[in-house]
Formats: structure tokens, C-alpha cells, sequence
């Protein structure tokens, strides 16, 4: 075995010095090296008012790389236009997306034939400007020892996943090489989300006022945003309709916050108050802020502990006999099903109402399992459970419908309790001490905002649509599931291979969908399984393993909805 896990990691190195870094060996010495700065640019005018068109002429040698520097922390898309041996007028290349973080984003490789004259260069942005261009400029050389170590170690797992005896057993707590790989893939998953959540891509146009208007005002006492409403919004009859806000030149982030709500005279966050509750002590003792992006990360990195735990727990109680493969399938089922990869691309205060809210929600469930294993600490396991349940609706209001998960046990607890009369009296206080208690904390604080305990805010939301005159939304329940089970992808040859794209069902009326990289079924095909549930229902007799499981999917399809 050694010496097969020896060759694998040879291969691995080998992949890594040349197919991995091919690029970096297209120029193997400056003698062709050509710089052009500003002076030496050639402004070209369009009719496309979002673009910057330079031209570079009497190049007049092969060009082999193109180095570009650009003067933006924005990501952008660039686009090379060249002349050759073969054309003496411009021949477009490929886009590609500048990141100025990312040194390999700002090189092209360039396999043209002959001599180059001319060549033009588009950005696709009209806030960019040009710092330099470098012609057969050698593209640095990286030994990527995160890619390396990923590569070898997804190989290795697959090849004891197929020859070791571990994989082949039971899952027990107690065996370490089992232990060690639910370890090992979680691990790597949150490796994986690191490194998007570091490149992930940066929307300037939606200011990010959560993670730090927000806490600053509840630092102050006060749940209202500091930044005060134009009275050109004020004076709007009705400030919810975007068409109004245009006719009367309201333009966004100067007269008004964009999805923020707006209810007399003042701004509010109709996202849920908990993250920003739980950022404020960072606040308080340092001064600063934590960034959005770094807090959809450590939720997206506990979410992921504690889907490890989850899965532990389902087959502890469900799956005692099947072989742990299966497990380390579910676990992987469960991580790349998640949207947690899809929150870290974009980490903004949307996304981290979700990661916060899915976090709580899966630690919740995680105690509800822990109520029907230990007798002893029931009902201290029943209020956690209920606590983290409730919390995750104060991170995102429509997680109220995951504690429909625990409704089944609870009533098989009840019923227990009730036929064997005792402590019932425990069961309801673990029960109704913390949902009562977050619910009237979140009541009291709509309330204070908007008169009502019902309203969260979002019928006062500065966003697309008129959201408080918004109908017909049942309607919309299978745009919703197609959006996310079952959309397909636009597949490109090109990194980065995948788009996303909101091209759905005809739907006669407004709904907004976001723009999805593909649906579950699409980017995790192994999760097309689910559709055999209908063999677990004929097929076994454990009637708390079928109400759990179809308690999860209830809430999953319902939650597409909302």
C-alpha cells in the first residue's frame, strides 16, 4: 500500500510542475519583453457607455503573454483583440475576468501565429482605468501546495474508499480510520470554502451597511440605521415603487439605501437582528468591525462541523448496520448540497442570513437528537434544541419552518410522558421557555420598528418590486422548486465551465429569482437518490426514521417557497 500511495503522490507532484503550471513555460526568457505604460496608449471611443477600448500599435514581434494592470480592486471582465500573421485586422480572443487579488487572472497566454502589429484591449467597465501592459512577460511560476495537497488527498481517499476494510464496516465512534476521514473530508470542504470565500467575487453596487452601519447602531441602542433618508424619499407618496422613485430621479446610494427598509422617516435591516448581535461584542472591545465576508466564513465552517455531527447522529440511530462508505456519501451529499460554497462566491448580508440561520437551525437538530438518546439530560438537550431552533429564525425569519423537524419527536415525547405521567411539567417548559422567549424578543423588536409584532420588514423594503403590494405568490411555489432542485447550468469549455443563469419557467407576473449556478440535482447528482424514498417506505418498519425523513423534505420543499 505504501508504495502505491508513494506513486500517487508522485503523479500528483508531476500534474502540479507541468500540466497545473503549462502557462508559466510559454516565455522562458525577457529577450521579447515589451512595456507600455499610459503615454503609449491609444483611446479608442464606442457607443458602449460601460467599456474602456485601448489600442497598442508598431508591436511588431510574436506575442506569446500579455501582462495587464489595471487600476481597480473591482473584479471585471477584459477582453484582448489581436492582428497576426494570418489577419491584419483585430481578431478577438476569449474575456476574462480580472481579479486583483489573483496574479493569474491579470496573464494571458497567447497562441497567435507569427508577428503581432496591433493589438486592442476591452474592459468592460467604465470605472477602470489601464496602469500598464506587458508583452512576453514570463506568468509566474506556483507550486501550489494547497492544490497539491487537495489533489493527493482526494486521490488517496478514493483509493482506500475502494481497497480499505474500515469503509466496508459499520460506522463506530470508536474506530479512529473512521474517525479520521469524516475528519478529512470536512477539512477539505472547508478548505475548498476558504479559498472561494477569498476570491469571491466583490458587488460594489450593494453596499454592504450590516456588518457595520448596523452594528454601530445597535452599539448606540438603537435598531434604526444612523443615515438618515432624503426628503426626496420622504416625500414620495408611495417610496416602495421603484417606477416612482425613477420618475422623480431618486438615484440609488444617494438618495436612498437600497434593500434596506424604510418605514416613517427611518431606515431599518429587515435581514435578522442575531448576527449582527453576535458581531456587536467585537465592536464594543476593539473598535472595529468584522467584515461580512469573514462572518459568512466562520458560520459556513461551524455549519460545516456541524453537518459532520448531523450525519454522525443519523446513523448512529438510523443506520447502525450499513457500511460507512454510504456515511462518508451522505456526509459529502450533505456539504456540497448545502449552499455553502454558493454563499462563500458572493458574501454579502444576504448570504450571511442564510449561512447564520442554516447553522443554528443544524445545531438545533443536532440536540434534538441528543434528546431522544439521553435519558438523563432530556429536557436540559429539549431547551437547547428549542433555543438554537428559535435563534436560526432570528437570523432568518423563514427557519421557523425547520422546527417543524423536531415536531414529530416532540409528540412521540409528549405521548410518552402523558401515558407514564411524568414530567410533563419539564417537557413544556423546555419547550416554550425559549421559543416564548426569542419569539417575544423578536415580537417586541418588529414592534418597535414598524407598530406590528408580525412584520419583520420586508413589506417595507427599498429593493426591485413593490414587496408590501406584492400577490399571488402561491403561484410561484414551482418556480421556486425548479429554481433549486432542478435547474441545469450553462456549460462553457472554458474556467470557469459553469455560469449561472436565471432562465426558468414562463411565469406571467413578477418573480424575482436569483441567479443559481444549477440546481441540487445538477451540481450534486447523487442526491437524485431521494427519489427512492418510496423503497425506504415499502421496504421498512422503523416509523421514526420515515416521519423524520419525510418531516426534512416537507421543510426542505416548503423552504424553496419561501
Amino acid at each position: 500500500m505504501n508504495k502505491k500511495i508513494l506513486i500517487i503522490l508522485l503523479i500528483v507532484i508531476v500534474l502540479e510542475l507541468t500540466l497545473f503550471n503549462v502557462n508559466s513555460y510559454r516565455v522562458l526568457n525577457s529577450n521579447s519583453k515589451k512595456e507600455y505604460s499610459k503615454e503609449d496608449f491609444e483611446y479608442v471611443y464606442t457607443e458602449e457607455e460601460d467599456e474602456v477600448y485601448i489600442k497598442i500599435d508598431n508591436i511588431n514581434t510574436e506575442i506569446k503573454t500579455i501582462h495587464i494592470e489595471l487600476d481597480t480592486e473591482e473584479a471585471v471582465d477584459y477582453q484582448v483583440l489581436y492582428t497576426d500573421a494570418t489577419s491584419s485586422s483585430l481578431k478577438e480572443l476569449p474575456r476574462k475576468k480580472y481579479i486583483d487579488t489573483c496574479e493569474k487572472s491579470k496573464y494571458i497566454p497567447c497562441y497567435l501565429s507569427g508577428e503581432s502589429k496591433l493589438i486592442g484591449i476591452k474592459v468592460f467597465s467604465d470605472t477602470v482605468d489601464f496602469e500598464k501592459i506587458i508583452i512576453n512577460e514570463k506568468i509566474p511560476f506556483e507550486f501550489n501546495f494547497t492544490r497539491v495537497i487537495t489533489l493527493f488527498g482526494i486521490t488517496i481517499f478514493i483509493y482506500l474508499l475502494k481497497t480499505h476494510e474500515c469503509y466496508k464496516l459499520p460506522y463506530s465512534i470508536k474506530n479512529f480510520e473512521q474517525e479520521l476521514s469524516l475528519i478529512f473530508v470536512v477539512c477539505v470542504f472547508i478548505l475548498i470554502t476558504c479559498l472561494i470565500n477569498q476570491y469571491s467575487t466583490n458587488v460594489e453596487e450593494i453596499k454592504d451597511f450590516y456588518s457595520v452601519d448596523f452594528v454601530d447602531a445597535l452599539s448606540k441602542g438603537q435598531v434604526h440605521l444612523g443615515e438618515k433618508p432624503s426628503k426626496k424619499l420622504m416625500d414620495l407618496e408611495n417610496p416602495y415603487d421603484g417606477g416612482e422613485r425613477i420618475r422623480a430621479g431618486l438615484k440609488r446610494g444617494s438618495d436612498y439605501l437600497w434593500d434596506v427598509a424604510y418605514f416613517e422617516g427611518k431606515y431599518y435591516v429587515y435581514f435578522g437582528i442575531f448576527p449582527a448581535i453576535l458581531m456587536l461584542p467585537y465592536h464594543l472591545i476593539t473598535g472595529n468591525y468584522i467584515g461580512t465576508p469573514m462572518a459568512v466564513l466562520i458560520f459556513s465552517i461551524l455549519t460545516a462541523i456541524s453537518f459532520k455531527v448531523l450525519i454522525e447522529n443519523i446513523f448512529k440511530r438510523y443506520f447502525s448496520e450499513v457500511p460507512f462508505k454510504f456515511m462518508i456519501f451522505s456526509l459529502l451529499m450533505l456539504l456540497f448540497g448545502s449552499q455553502i460554497l454558493w454563499v462563500n462566491g458572493i458574501p454579502r448580508f444576504y448570504e450571511l442570513s442564510i449561512i447564520s440561520a442554516l447553522f443554528f437551525a443544524s445545531v438545533g437538530i443536532n440536540f434534538v437528537f441528543s434528546t431522544l438518546e439521553k435519558e438523563k439530560s432530556r429536557y436540559i438537550n429539549m431547551f437547547f434544541a428549542c433555543l438554537f431552533l428559535s435563534l436560526a429564525v432570528a437570523c432568518r425569519p423563514t427557519q421557523l419552518l425547520t422546527s417543524l423537524v423536531f415536531l414529530p419527536m416532540l409528540i412521540g415525547i409528549f405521548i410518552k410522558n402523558i401515558k407514564e405521567k411524568k414530567d410533563i411539567i419539564k417537557n413544556l417548559l423546555a419547550v416554550l421557555i425559549p421559543y416564548c422567549v426569542v419569539g417575544i424578543a423578536l415580537m417586541y423588536y418588529n414592534y418597535t420598528r414598524f407598530g406590528s409584532i408580525f412584520e419583520f420588514g420586508a413589506g417595507h423594503q427599498l429593493t426591485i418590486n413593490d414587496m408590501k403590494n406584492l400577490d399571488n405568490r402561491f403561484m410561484t411555489i414551482g418556480m421556486g422548486i425548479v429554481c433549486s432542485l432542478f435547474s441545469i447550468p450553462h456549460f462553457l469549455p472554458n474556467f470557469p465551465f459553469m455560469i449561472y443563469h436565471n432562465n426558468l419557467l414562463t411565469f406571467y407576473g413578477y418573480y424575482y429569482i436569483e441567479n443559481v449556478m444549477g440546481g441540487l440535482f445538477a451540481m450534486v447528482p447523487i442526491c437524485l437518490f431521494i427519489f427512492g424514498i418510496y423503497k425506504v417506505w415499502k421496504r421498512t418498519d422503523n416509523k421514526r426514521l420515515l416521519y423524520f425523513t419525510t418531516t426534512v423534505l416537507s421543510v426542505r420543499f416548503v423552504n424553496l417557497y419561501s
